[in-house]
């Protein structure tokens, strides 16, 4: 890795999770979904891993994205989860959210609870704006999806205004547990 970068590696990435990193310098990062990365055998990413929810680890990884300046590039590639990360993230990209309630919904999304809450909103449109997000998923085939990093390996990010990013942990996803009960609820009432 490059230490003589003027961002402080050691404080990226900012939030934990199921990844490993790569080179700080990379301009990709890829989100493997429900499969497992280390069986890909990738190279040449700045961060790589597993994103399993359509709230809580799509919000880990807008964070961990958004706060390295040099990734310009999300692939999400993989088997995708139960919980449709895969899909959500693509629909994020293209519908953007929906803040009526309150809560920040991903528009279009197949998950039981896609809010983005613990992401400001500036956040959510900086990443929609700033990072091109490669549509793979399904593919877990090693040469397609390093093909697709290595095709990236030029493009450059503009960086806008700095955010501070929240610290997303295990328990964010809590304020949402009456939600979920009522739409089981409801579902098995139909």
């Amino acid at each position: 890795m490059n230490t003589t970068n003027p961002i402080d590696i050691k404080d990226w990435p900012l939030t934990e999770g199921d990844y490993i990193l790569g080179y700080f310098n990379s301009p990709v990062a890829v989100v493997t979904l429900a499969s497992e990365y280390t069986e890909l055998g990738l190279k040449n990413y700045a961060i790589c891993g597993k994103c399993f929810t359509e709230n809580f680890g799509i919000q880990k990884v807008i964070v961990n994205v958004l706060s390295n300046p040099k990734i310009s590039c999300l692939l999400v590639c993989g088997k995708e989860s139960s919980h449709f990360a895969g899909q959500s993230i693509l629909a994020l990209v293209e519908n953007g959210v929906s803040t009526l309630g309150g809560y920040k919904k991903i528009i279009g999304s197949k998950g039981v609870i896609p809010y983005l809450d613990e992401i400001p909103l500036a956040a959510i449109n900086r990443f929609m704006r700033e990072i091109e997000v490669i549509d793979l998923v399904g593919t877990t085939d090693q040469k397609t999806i390093q093909e697709a990093i290595d095709s990236c390996r030029y493009r450059e990010r503009k960086e806008g205004s700095e955010y501070s990013m929240p610290e997303i942990d295990e328990n964010s996803w809590r304020k949402y547990e009456k939600m979920i009960q009522q739409n089981v609820m409801s579902n098995i009432k139909k």
